[in-house]
């Protein structure tokens, strides 16, 4: 089911109904299949996707082909490769629907044609950053530093309570960096 992207948009800063306007038609509507690759590791990130419906894992591979999970993003978030998209370099990560999923798409170009022509569009980025990039990459940090296995998995329980019916234990493993073991040692009460 279509949702409105005015509704996304103004839940992170409000903007006046004729900037509002102007700005949806340069979100595109998509669904993709369950598997499907937003962005491929090594490739530029040029789109700010919002998340409708879906779940989605960023993870990076490295040279011997292990593939670890960093973040995940499900239903109403917002999906992009940050470095890659602020910077215009190869993305360290590829991201990955993992079900079926439904978003919307705006083009690196159209957005910051927007950030420059409207001051209040400026102030919505700037919260969306705030929102979704900046608190999340320092409780992701600090949660490294200080929590236990069994801490992370909480919280992770926590802002997605309906995680483990939607991503596999092994992706949600690998995003706690502990093997599977030890997640369903955590998930028994075992540990």
């Amino acid at each position: 089911m279509k949702k409105d992207i005015g509704t996304f948009i103004n839940a992170i800063y409000p903007l006046s109904p004729d900037i509002l306007e102007e700005v949806i038609p340069y979100f595109m509507h998509m669904e993709y299949p369950k598997n499907y690759f937003l962005l491929k590791q090594g490739r530029l990130c040029n789109h700010l996707w919002f998340l409708v419906q879906g779940a989605v894992r960023y993870f990076y591979t490295d040279e011997n082909g292990k593939a670890s999970n960093v973040w995940f993003s499900l239903d109403d978030g917002i999906v992009a490769d940050a470095p890659s998209f602020v910077n215009q370099k190869p993305s360290e990560e590829s991201i990955q629907l993992l079900e079926d999923s439904e978003l919307y798409a705006i083009e690196r170009n159209s957005l910051y044609s927007l950030l420059q022509k409207h001051h209040s569009v400026a102030l919505w980025y700037i919260h969306l950053i705030e929102k979704f990039y900046v608190s999340q990459i320092e409780d992701r940090t600090s949660d490294l530093q200080f929590l236990t296995a069994k801490q992370r998995y909480e919280k992770l329980l926590n802002q997605f309570p309906d995680i483990s019916n939607r991503i596999s234990l092994g992706h949600i493993a690998s995003y706690l960096s502990i093997t599977q073991e030890t997640l369903s040692r955590i998930r028994s009460g075992k540990l």
